[in-house]
């Protein structure tokens, strides 16, 4: 199905373009917690909510694309969808538990160290989410960082990187392995102080939201936002072919430990008016169907990063 893009001389361009993100950021977020306090389920909340934003999202990235080219599909959705459906949908199932698991003793231990216990859960459920997303990030940002630092983890994080084009659902593109390294870094701290499962509905939603930004064909703009989340042109430059531009700007929701650590990169806020180039991998060779791409990172050969010999 493709819609007609909104022409962007009319007057509802402009206010799309500002508006989108806080709008997405604000409504799903404030109605699923609202379906918690009336007694649905989070889980159920939570996936409810996650697929009725893929849907708003492939109608916008259709109404007003970034790039018309990046709606073309590129041999890409059958890996996407796959790669969604395990990484995202399988994996989190069955090892999320575990992971809690494993780290009870320590979230236990540090409860009792703290008097009772660390998350603040008096706490207005805002700022608890607020809190949240910098403990989230707080781990995630160095498991992303050493992903493209570290030689055995960027062989599989290479598979997040492989694609050509950018559009929302390619966010979920990533190998098992990676993923489960992810996971470990951003719930770490999450878990270890003890959050609940309602605030980590409303910080997984928060989540899906950013990742479908950062990925996203939508032509939107942030103005202020851009000192907060990690979204839209400053995730582009993260996947640019050059290593310089995209090993950069590592935050998972939150751009704050990029500015904290030297890592923000974003051309635009200093009036460069120049727009990422050619995304994926330097390697041309670098397989595109899922099941390559899984066995990809156990080859030997020098690093994607590198132009093959």
């Amino acid at each position: 199905m493709k819609l007609p893009s909104i022409p962007k001389n009319s007057a509802m361009y402009p206010f799309l373009q500002w508006g989108l993100f806080p709008l997405f950021l604000i409504v799903p977020v404030t109605l699923a917690h609202q379906l918690m306090l009336g007694g649905t389920h989070f889980m159920l909340v939570t996936y409810g909510t996650i697929v009725l934003l893929w849907l708003s999202f492939f109608v916008f990235e259709q109404l007003m694309p970034y790039r018309q080219k990046w709606n073309q599909p590129a041999g890409d959705i059958a890996n996407d969808m796959l790669s969604a459906t395990i990484a995202y949908g399988i994996l989190p199932r069955l090892l999320g538990p575990v992971y809690t698991a494993a780290l009870a003793g320590v979230t236990a231990w540090l409860a009792v160290q703290a008097g009772g216990q660390l998350w603040p859960h008096d706490w207005p459920m805002w700022a608890q989410l607020a809190l949240l997303l910098l403990a989230g990030d707080a781990g995630r940002y160095w498991g992303h960082r050493l992903a493209h630092e570290i030689p055995v983890l960027w062989r599989f994080h290479a598979v997040h990187h492989s694609a050509t084009r950018l559009w929302f659902f390619n966010g979920m593109r990533q190998h098992p392995v990676d993923k489960v390294w992810f996971m470990a870094s951003e719930l770490l701290f999450p878990i270890l102080l003890g959050a609940s499962g309602e605030v980590l509905s409303l910080y997984l939603i928060t989540t899906a939201v950013c990742g479908y930004f950062q990925h996203t064909n939508m032509d939107v703009k942030l103005g202020p936002f851009y000192y907060l989340f990690n979204v839209v042109e400053l995730h582009r430059w993260h996947h640019s072919k050059d290593i310089a531009e995209s090993d950069n700007n590592y935050g998972n929701n939150l751009i704050v430990y990029d500015r904290l650590f030297g890592t923000c990169y974003h051309p635009e806020a200093k009036g460069e008016t120049r727009q990422v180039g050619d995304i994926g991998l330097i390697n041309p060779n670098y397989p595109k169907g899922y099941f390559q791409q899984f066995i990809a990172p156990f080859r030997k050969g020098r690093l994607d990063k590198e132009l093959p010999e």
